[in-house]
C-alpha cells in the first residue's frame, strides 16, 4: 500500500468517528469564535470532506470568518470544536467574558 493510500484511510477513519458529532452537535447553533485577542457570537456553517472540517462563521458584530481543519488536526469535545496548531476555537460559553465587558464599555 501506498503511503497515500495509507493517510487517506487514516483520516477516513478520523473521519468517521468526528463527523456526525461535529455535525450534530455545533453546525448551524450559536457558538462564540476565539482566536488570539479576536472573540465574537455567531453561528458556523460547518461542510467536511475527505481532508477535513471547513466553517463558514456569520455573525453580527464582524465580517464572516472562514476556518478550516484536517481530520487529524481537528479537536472536539462537547461544548467546543477547535483545530490543533491552527489558532482557532469555536464554544459555546463564552472564552473571556470579560473582553465582552470591556467592548461595551468603549
Amino acid at each position: 500500500m501506498e503511503e497515500k493510500d495509507e493517510e487517506k484511510d487514516r483520516l477516513k477513519a478520523i473521519r468517521e468517528k468526528l463527523e456526525s458529532h461535529i455535525m450534530s452537535k455545533f453546525h448551524g447553533k450559536e457558538m462564540w469564535y476565539q482566536e488570539k485577542r479576536l472573540q465574537f457570537k455567531g453561528t458556523p456553517d460547518i461542510t467536511t470532506d475527505a481532508w477535513g472540517v471547513t466553517i463558514h462563521f456569520e455573525c453580527k458584530r464582524e465580517r464572516p470568518v472562514h476556518l478550516s481543519g484536517r481530520w487529524d488536526f481537528i479537536v472536539a469535545y462537547a461544548d467546543h470544536l477547535g483545530a490543533t496548531y491552527a489558532g482557532w476555537s469555536l464554544s459555546f460559553e463564552c472564552p473571556y467574558p470579560e473582553w465582552e465587558q470591556e467592548e461595551s464599555d468603549q
